[in-house]
């Protein structure tokens, strides 16, 4: 969806995620390229890193400075380490947390609550549980973003498949609806396969076309497909800047509705191709 007026414009294609145990990784993160680091609490960290990661949390939201946004993803907020993560993260200066596997409206107003009104919570949608009830969780107060987490999705579902995403086909357009809905941002799911860029291509591409604002990345090799992908093809481009040309100067002749090569073009094709040429 476009951005209100005064709204951050900085693009958000790609979300780097990065372990907070490795400060090799966070020294070298800034560098990557990525629109979003995700300095990670949860699955990148050993529970035996928990405790010292989090009291790092500060140094590596500093080492984070520079053009990228800079979330933090913590452990699930309902269990004592996230809940000790919420402490922390509490005016570290992140520009958002990441509640992994978000099912419970009670559970996020509390994290709310731990880290203020100022953050804005990003939720990861990755189980059964979360995507039925996407639609409520994406209106809660202080919710500006869903983030698609497939593999535990399938792992709650029971689904086998590993890089045929045929089974997430349905699942990935609700969470987007349930975002577009509520007027907030949405990720796609990772594509594991890191090696695999023309796989990732693929993915990233259909997930540009489906309408997500971006997609997240586990390596950062994978982040300049990502933004190929969701840039405009010069297809897209050439078709969106005809569009603009025709309705403009339909407009100036007060006619509404134009064709162009066989297609009833109106406003909604403008706006469409407007935002199209912005990306």
């Amino acid at each position: 969806m476009p951005p209100a007026p005064d709204a951050d414009t900085r693009p958000r294609r790609s979300l780097l995620y990065v372990p907070a145990s490795s400060r090799r990784m966070v020294a070298k993160a800034a560098i990557r390229g990525a629109d979003i680091l995700v300095l990670d609490l949860e699955d990148g960290v050993h529970p035996s890193h928990k405790v010292s990661a989090r009291e790092g949390l500060r140094d590596c939201r500093a080492a984070l400075a520079g053009g990228a946004l800079a979330a933090l993803r913590i452990n699930p907020p309902d269990g004592a380490i996230g809940r000790a993560d919420l402490e922390a993260a509490a005016g570290a200066g992140f520009d958002a947390v990441v509640l992994p596997k978000a099912e419970s409206a009670a559970t996020i107003r509390a994290a709310r609550d731990i880290l203020g009104r100022q953050t804005p919570l990003w939720l990861m949608i990755e189980t059964a549980r979360g995507a039925a009830g996407a639609f409520d969780l994406a209106r809660l107060a202080g919710v500006e973003g869903l983030v698609f987490g497939a593999a535990d999705y399938r792992l709650s579902v029971g689904s086998r498949s590993r890089h045929d995403e045929a089974d997430l086909l349905f699942v990935r357009q609700r969470i987007l609806l349930a975002a577009r809905a509520a007027g907030i941002l949405c990720w796609d799911a990772p594509w594991f396969a890191f090696r695999d860029l023309e796989g990732l291509r693929r993915s990233a591409r259909r997930a540009a076309v489906a309408g997500f604002d971006g997609k997240s990345a586990v390596h950062p090799a994978q982040v300049p497909v990502i933004h190929e992908a969701f840039a405009p093809t010069a297809g897209e481009r050439a078709w969106a800047e005809r569009v603009v040309r025709a309705m403009e100067q339909a407009g100036a002749r007060g006619v509404a509705v134009v064709e162009l090569d066989g297609e009833l073009l109106e406003e909604l094709h403008l706006r469409q191709a407007r935002r199209l040429l912005a990306r």
